[in-house]
Protein backbone atom coordinates (compact mmCIF):
# COMPACT_ATOMS: atom_id res chain seq x y z
CA UNK A 1 0.00 0.00 0.00
CA UNK A 2 1.68 3.26 -1.01
CA UNK A 3 0.84 6.43 1.74
CA UNK A 4 -2.33 7.33 2.35
CA UNK A 5 -2.76 10.74 3.60
CA UNK A 6 -6.10 10.42 5.22
CA UNK A 7 -4.76 7.62 7.50
CA UNK A 8 -1.45 9.68 8.21
CA UNK A 9 -3.95 12.61 9.41
CA UNK A 10 -6.27 10.12 11.66
CA UNK A 11 -3.32 8.47 13.53
CA UNK A 12 -1.69 11.72 13.52
CA UNK A 13 -5.06 13.04 15.37
CA UNK A 14 -4.82 9.79 17.92
CA UNK A 15 -1.50 10.04 18.52
CA UNK A 16 -1.90 13.17 19.84
CA UNK A 17 -5.05 12.53 21.78
CA UNK A 18 -3.30 9.96 23.03
CA UNK A 19 -0.75 12.57 24.71
CA UNK A 20 -3.39 15.00 25.33
CA UNK A 21 -5.20 12.57 27.51
CA UNK A 22 -2.15 11.13 29.20
CA UNK A 23 -1.45 15.03 30.44
CA UNK A 24 -4.93 15.32 31.42
CA UNK A 25 -4.24 12.72 33.96
CA UNK A 26 -0.72 13.66 34.91
CA UNK A 27 -2.50 17.09 35.77
CA UNK A 28 -5.44 15.49 37.53
CA UNK A 29 -3.25 13.57 39.61
CA UNK A 30 -1.25 16.88 40.11
CA UNK A 31 2.06 15.37 39.19
CA UNK A 32 4.10 18.75 38.87
CA UNK A 33 6.05 19.19 35.63
CA UNK A 34 9.32 17.62 36.37
CA UNK A 35 11.34 14.98 34.44
CA UNK A 36 9.18 12.04 35.15
CA UNK A 37 5.92 13.55 33.84
CA UNK A 38 8.32 13.96 30.67
CA UNK A 39 9.22 10.89 30.31
CA UNK A 40 5.68 9.21 31.23
CA UNK A 41 4.16 11.55 28.36
CA UNK A 42 7.09 11.04 26.11
CA UNK A 43 6.58 6.98 26.40
CA UNK A 44 3.07 7.03 26.01
CA UNK A 45 3.32 9.39 22.76
CA UNK A 46 5.83 6.78 21.15
CA UNK A 47 3.84 3.88 22.19
CA UNK A 48 1.07 4.91 20.11
CA UNK A 49 2.97 6.34 17.21
CA UNK A 50 4.90 2.28 16.95
CA UNK A 51 1.25 1.21 16.71
CA UNK A 52 -0.34 3.48 14.27
CA UNK A 53 2.45 3.27 12.34
CA UNK A 54 2.41 -0.58 12.53
CA UNK A 55 -0.97 -0.38 11.42
CA UNK A 56 -0.16 1.57 8.63
CA UNK A 57 3.20 -0.88 7.90
CA UNK A 58 5.03 1.60 5.58
CA UNK A 59 6.73 -0.86 2.83
CA UNK A 60 9.83 2.16 2.77
CA UNK A 61 12.15 3.98 4.48
CA UNK A 62 10.81 6.97 2.96
CA UNK A 63 7.09 6.19 3.40
CA UNK A 64 7.91 5.56 6.90
CA UNK A 65 9.07 8.85 7.36
CA UNK A 66 6.21 10.54 5.42
CA UNK A 67 3.99 9.31 8.29
CA UNK A 68 6.28 10.46 10.84
CA UNK A 69 6.18 14.05 9.63
CA UNK A 70 2.22 13.85 8.98
CA UNK A 71 1.72 12.82 12.67
CA UNK A 72 4.27 15.42 14.40
CA UNK A 73 2.42 18.22 11.47
CA UNK A 74 -0.90 16.99 12.89
CA UNK A 75 0.22 17.37 16.52
CA UNK A 76 1.57 20.42 16.07
CA UNK A 77 -1.36 22.08 14.81
CA UNK A 78 -3.44 20.80 17.44
CA UNK A 79 -1.14 22.43 19.82
CA UNK A 80 -1.46 25.44 17.67
CA UNK A 81 -5.39 25.12 17.91
CA UNK A 82 -5.87 23.88 21.67
CA UNK A 83 -3.02 22.94 24.25
CA UNK A 84 -1.65 26.56 23.81
CA UNK A 85 -4.57 27.60 25.48
CA UNK A 86 -3.50 26.20 28.42
CA UNK A 87 -0.24 25.81 28.54
CA UNK A 88 0.89 29.36 26.65
CA UNK A 89 4.70 28.70 27.12
CA UNK A 90 4.31 24.82 25.09
CA UNK A 91 6.35 25.68 22.36
CA UNK A 92 9.45 27.15 24.47
CA UNK A 93 10.28 23.44 25.70
CA UNK A 94 12.86 21.45 24.72
CA UNK A 95 11.36 18.15 25.45
CA UNK A 96 8.39 19.36 23.47
CA UNK A 97 10.53 19.31 20.38
CA UNK A 98 12.67 16.33 21.56
CA UNK A 99 9.22 14.36 21.42
CA UNK A 100 7.98 15.63 17.98
CA UNK A 101 11.81 14.88 16.64
CA UNK A 102 10.90 10.99 18.09
CA UNK A 103 7.37 11.03 17.10
CA UNK A 104 8.84 11.68 13.11
CA UNK A 105 11.11 8.83 13.72
CA UNK A 106 9.77 5.83 15.20
CA UNK A 107 7.42 5.12 12.27
CA UNK A 108 10.90 4.08 10.74
CA UNK A 109 11.32 1.14 13.15
CA UNK A 110 7.96 -0.63 11.38
CA UNK A 111 9.91 -0.56 7.84
CA UNK A 112 9.43 -4.54 7.87
CA UNK A 113 12.18 -4.67 5.12
CA UNK A 114 14.84 -2.74 6.90
CA UNK A 115 14.42 -4.29 9.57
CA UNK A 116 14.87 -7.79 7.77
CA UNK A 117 17.93 -6.55 6.05
CA UNK A 118 19.52 -5.09 9.65
CA UNK A 119 18.22 -8.23 10.65
CA UNK A 120 20.92 -10.26 7.82
CA UNK A 121 23.90 -8.17 8.17
CA UNK A 122 26.29 -10.65 8.70
CA UNK A 123 28.45 -10.10 12.13
CA UNK A 124 32.16 -9.87 11.85
CA UNK A 125 33.56 -12.40 14.69
CA UNK A 126 37.32 -10.89 15.57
Amino acid sequence: MKFNLKKGVLFGVLVWVVMFIVICILIAYKMPENIWATIITMVASLIAVYFCAKNLAPKSFMEALEYGVVFAIVGIILDLLISRMFAPDIFSTVSYWASYLLIILVPLSTVKKIIAELQNIPQNPQ
